[in-house]
């Protein structure tokens, strides 16, 4: 299956998307003018993923910010990560949020609220040690 690779912007977040090497990540800021038009690909990438799933997928979202238009379509994700668990793959989310950053741990424990049949965990990690590559290091 093909790579999915975004390189952030101003407006719109990094996204990463292989089955070959298992990573699944979106990262950054998501105000896109069009949040129908960017996560498009994302959700067609995933549906095409569900026809053969892998064994497992951790998906990892670190995001700085995101608007409403986006907040509906990460829900969409989640909504098309337990379709994959449905069809026998074996999937848990990695929300990650800035240290102190209250507001995006709960919108997270919002979702692990909405979504009850995908595993959850939650991750603080602090941007200073991240450095440069801030948007390109998630492990």
């Amino acid at each position: 299956m093909e790579i999915l690779v975004r390189q952030p912007t101003k407006t719109t977040p990094y996204v990463h998307l292989d089955s070959n090497s298992g990573v699944y990540m979106m990262a950054g800021r998501s105000i896109p003018i069009d949040a129908e038009l960017f996560y498009r690909p994302v959700l067609n990438w995933l549906d095409l993923l569900s026809e053969t799933p892998p064994r497992t997928i951790e998906f990892c979202f670190r995001f700085d910010f995101f608007n409403i238009a986006s907040s509906k379509r990460i829900l969409f994700i989640l909504y098309k990560l337990v379709d994959l668990q449905l069809n026998g793959c074996d999937v848990s989310v990695r929300w990650m949020y800035e240290k102190h950053d209250e507001d995006t741990l709960e919108i997270g424990k919002d979702y692990a609220y909405m979504i009850e049949d995908l595993s959850f965990a939650f991750e603080e990690y602090d941007v200073a040690e991240l450095g440069e590559s801030r948007v390109l290091k998630f492990g």
